[in-house]
């Protein structure tokens, strides 16, 4: 809470404001005070929750909703009055979010009786901009608010709240024992409470919490701690100020020190009449059909063709602007004008003189009060706030008069408050008033006896600033407990309402007496929709009275599961089914911009749900933060340890996976054969090698609980690890700590033993390979493996002799492999090699017929020691250069990545 003080001796709060969430002193005043800088000896002192901030410190002072910032204006500089008001005007400016009320709890003794069990479930709050939740599997969900929020009281004991709660977009199943307000599910308590359940388009015609009632953020919470605010019996309030003097600058009004003060009584909200004048040029005749020409400081009247205006002084009347021509060049701004019957206005008297101009009426309303300055905002002649009023020229007059308005003749009303946002109109009215301490007498034998208070309610069209319609209810009651009253009220037309509230009669000074009555809320019906399309949506209605409790951290939550259509032998259902498998959150994301099923390897998504299923991977995230169409895509598929990748034109997943037997046996199917026979220039390896200084020594994964619900960590650590530098890791979409140790099991197997990384350049051969895929790559080091050309081939007795374009080199002792590169680039092999000659070898069996005609390009060979023929690398980048070669990245192949991928975490 922001309170602004005129200076260090007025103890009345100028003007209070409430701040929705975490800022430092600098970016409030940045966002509220018009031409904020900063300086030494700035014109103001601020103390949070009572201690004094250095100026110097305001870039870092931070606060929120829950801390009291007191703001003085200080004798400091030239301009304090301009400086006070501009943040007043400034912060009526900022948008107010919607956030929900919660009443501060009250301590008491039994002899004051109790205190109402407050109606005070909470959900998420709106945040403008944001995107709609979108969940994908189960998860607890904090619903948003779709409309405020309404509290009323059925009875005086009886306080109710009505929710609108959006869930999801999309459709969910909802089980009625997961909702719940904080840790209790709504069907334990009884009547108390109700929860609906809509889908996605449902007619909510008929359900009262889909209604829009618009809360008056002025009327509430106050930063004493109070339900309400409290009422007090009006006064009579001078029509004039006691001054002698005053100084008009831009929509600021102040009285000169020692010239007098602005009475007490004066509120926002109340109107008054300015009559303030100037010096202006009349021209006999110079204008358009002969009429006179007046001249002077005339924008601040922002005149334009048309506008009914009124002078006061020099020439005064009513008429209608002809023409406006603004000031140009040295010369003033000048008008002419027509009578309110539309003939050409001449004859006026010429010269200078003094005079008021602006609308019809001279009317102003107050935006910000305190007894030595005032800020206003000009009506038109129609009574409405003139937003493009660019405020007075500067002038100190001491002939200026300023009278309210009849209908503001009396004070400390609480209000008037604008009751709905600006530009919208209302027919139903709902306020409620609070005794926070109950209503009764107590006689001589301390029994209780009936006690009445009446108060008065009013309301009008703030656009027409028109006069009050009156409400007015004397309560009779005899308790010591809480009670509240809600009454509604019907316009008899749509209107920008505003309302203000007083009590009529004094508060009883008698000690024996309970009657304190505040004013608790005041809302406005608001067209509201019908339907929400695409959404999930909850209506909840819950009462107080003892079953839910008062504090803060209540909130409403619902564990739902989403519906998608789901993959059956290979086809998508055409209906939505309960489920928290990955490729059907796959395949939503990836039609949610546009792509078909044409554009998504539907094969290869069955296959990845396939082995997902039978681990029992799962996705289950509730997301409601911006991301890319990849990043979410990549989101989903992690918890079944695969990415996203686009092949041959369609959106794939890509398992990371054990390849049975790569590392040690064969070539599994698909495998990509690289070497210097299809090199553009050499192998480059790396070797990363293990850094204690730098390099993590094991995983901490994050991740939230389906069972507690909570966040959760787990330690992953590998053989030798300490944890001494762990790193952190959020497991999205996992809910159970045995998924989650795999993952960090995972990502700490890949930072130990994915070390090596390879890249070379070929023609357009390295566009087979694929993102993961694997590939046999051999270099001529020495001890390693050598390539040449498969010169032919021949079926002997029993074995293939394979006839080479380079020499075989031979290890005494040492078994040796060789694998055979297809025509379409993957491998055969690797077969066990017996040497012939310097040029031939043999192999036990081949799996395709070699084509070593030179009609094309003849199959390569990969030669070598067992398991050295040829580097096993998994793929990690193709990139095109140009149309004719090809750059390929990868990083070694090792089993030991997945040796943790079914482990079960430790205690």
């Amino acid at each position: 809470m922001i309170e602004i003080y005129a200076n260090k001796l007025d103890q009345d709060v100028l003007r209070e404001y409430r701040v929705s969430a975490e800022t430092t002193v600098e970016q409030w005043l940045i966002d509220n005070v018009k031409g904020y800088e900063r300086r030494d000896v700035p014109p103001m002192s601020i103390a949070i929750n009572g201690c004094m901030t250095s100026p110097s410190a305001w870039a870092v002072a931070r606060f929120d909703s829950g801390d009291r910032v007191q703001i003085w204006i200080e004798p400091k500089g030239t301009d304090p009055i301009s400086i006070t008001i501009a943040a007043i005007k400034g912060v009526q400016a900022v948008m107010k979010l919607i956030t929900p009320r919660v009443k501060l709890p009250k301590t008491g003794s039994p002899q004051q009786g109790s205190t109402l069990a407050s109606a005070n479930a909470k959900a998420n709050q709106v945040r403008y901009g944001d995107p709609v939740r979108e969940l994908f599997g189960e998860d607890e969900i904090f619903p948003d608010y779709i409309v405020e929020p309404r509290r009323y009281f059925k009875g005086p004991r009886d306080e109710w709240q009505h929710m609108l709660l959006c869930i999801t977009r999309g459709e969910c199943q909802v089980n009625p024992s997961d909702i719940k307000i904080g840790n209790t599910a709504v069907i334990s308590l009884g009547a108390n409470a109700t929860a609906r359940v809509y889908e996605p388009g449902a007619d909510l015609s008929n359900e009262p919490a889909a209604q829009w009632w618009y809360q008056a953020p002025e009327v509430g919470v106050t930063a004493t701690g109070t339900s309400g605010i409290e009422l007090k019996t009006t006064v009579t309030v001078p029509a004039v100020p006691g001054a002698q003097a005053y100084q008009f600058n831009g929509d600021l009004v102040a009285v000169p020190a020692g010239a007098g003060s602005f009475p007490a009584g004066w509120a926002v909200g109340m109107i008054l009449r300015i009559e303030v004048m100037y010096q202006y040029m009349v021209t006999a005749g110079g204008g358009a059909g002969g009429r006179d020409v007046i001249s002077g400081p005339l924008e601040q009247l922002g005149a334009f063709p048309g506008m009914q205006i009124e002078v006061v002084g020099a020439n005064a009347g009513r008429y209608i602007v002809n023409d406006f021509t603004p000031a140009a060049g040295g010369d003033p701004a000048h008008l002419t004008l027509n009578t309110t019957n539309g003939a050409p206005v001449s004859g006026l008297l010429a010269g200078i003189g003094w005079a008021c101009i602006g609308y019809a009426g001279l009317r102003y309303r107050l935006t910000a009060t305190s007894t030595s300055q005032i800020a206003v905002d000009r009506l038109t002649d129609s009574g409405v706030t003139d937003n493009d009023w660019p405020g007075f020229d500067f002038i100190e007059s001491n002939s200026a008069i300023l009278r309210l308005d009849n209908s503001n003749l009396e004070g400390d009303w609480a209000g008037p408050f604008a009751l709905c946002p600006a530009g919208m109109k209302a027919t139903k009215l709902s306020f409620t008033v609070l005794f926070p301490s109950g209503l009764a007498g107590v006689n001589s034998k301390g029994d209780l006896e009936p006690w009445s208070v009446t108060y008065e309610f009013q309301y009008r069209d703030r656009t027409t600033a028109g006069a009050w319609v009156s409400f007015s209810e004397t309560i009779s009651d005899r308790t010591l407990d809480q009670i509240g009253f809600t009454r509604e009220l019907t316009t008899a037309s749509a209107i920008e309402p505003e309302g203000r509230m007083r009590r009529i009669g004094a508060k009883s000074t008698l000690t024996n007496v309970q009657d304190s009555i505040q004013w608790y809320d005041v809302r406005a019906l608001l067209p509201s929709p019908k339907s929400y399309p695409g959404w999930t949506i909850m209506a909840l209605s819950a009462a107080g009275g003892g079953k839910l409790s008062s504090q803060s951290e209540n909130k409403v939550s619902v564990v739902a599961t989403r519906k998608l259509p789901i993959l059956v032998n290979g086809s998508w259902t055409p209906d939505s089914r309960v489920t928290r498998d990955i490729a059907p959150a796959f395949n939503y994301i990836a039609k949610a911009p546009g792509y078909q099923d044409a554009d998504i390897d539907t094969d290869e998504l069955a296959a990845f749900d396939a082995v997902c299923k039978a681990r029992g991977d799962t996705f289950n995230l509730s997301i409601d933060s911006l991301m890319t169409v990849k990043e979410a895509l990549n989101t989903a598929l992690a918890p079944g340890f695969a990415e996203f990748t686009i092949s041959r034109g369609r959106l794939r997943p890509v398992r990371d996976q054990k390849r049975e037997g790569f590392d040690t046996e064969y070539f599994p199917p698909g495998t990509q054969g690289y070497s210097a026979q299809n090199m553009k220039g050499p192998l480059r390896i790396s070797f990363k090698s293990p850094d204690p200084g730098s390099e993590h020594d094991g995983v901490d994964v994050e991740y939230k609980d389906r069972r507690t619900r909570q966040t959760e960590t787990v330690k992953c650590r590998l053989p030798g690890q300490l944890g001494l530098k762990a790193e952190k890791v959020q497991a999205l979409g996992i809910g159970d700590r045995e998924r989650a140790y795999r993952l960090g099991m995972r990502r700490a197997s890949e930072t130990r033993y994915r070390r090596w990384s390879y890249s070379f350049e070929t023609e357009l051969d390295g566009n087979n390979s694929d993102y993961m895929g694997l590939a046999g790559v051999s270099d001529d080091t020495p001890g390693r493996g050598q390539s040449a050309l498969l010169l032919g081939s021949s079926l002997g007795a029993g074995s293939y002799i394979l006839e080479s374009s380079e020499p075989f080199i031979w290890e005494t002792g040492v078994d040796h492999t060789v694998g055979i590169r297809r025509q379409d680039g993957t491998l055969s092999g690797p077969w066990k090699a017996t040497r012939i000659d310097e040029y031939h070898l043999s192999i036990p069996t081949l799996d395709f017929t070699p084509d070593t005609s030179w009609g094309r390009e003849p199959p390569h060979l990969l030669f070598g020691p067992v398991t050295r023929e040829c580097h096993r690398v998994l793929i990690s980048k193709v990139t095109p250069k140009g149309s004719e070669s090809v750059s390929v990245q990868g990083f070694n192949y090792d089993d030991r990545v997945y040796l943790y991928d079914n482990a079960s975490a430790p205690d």
